[in-house]
């Protein structure tokens, strides 16, 4: 299970979804349970994402 300190470290340059679910668990098929986690941490104000470029970053 990947947590937002994770995610955050990962972040240290903007990235797409796929390319942080590599970096995280390259082993898991759906990138659901993250996407879902940095859905929830954009609520709380903690990263961000650009539609333009669909990646995402630290906020």
């Amino acid at each position: 299970m990947t947590n937002e300190e994770d995610v955050l470290a990962v972040l240290d340059k903007p990235r797409a979804i796929y390319a942080l679910q590599q970096r995280l668990d390259p082993s898991s098929k759906s990138t659901e349970a993250l996407h879902a986690l940095l859905l929830r941490m954009r609520a709380e104000g903690k990263v961000k994402f650009d539609i333009k470029s669909g990646k995402w970053s630290k906020a």
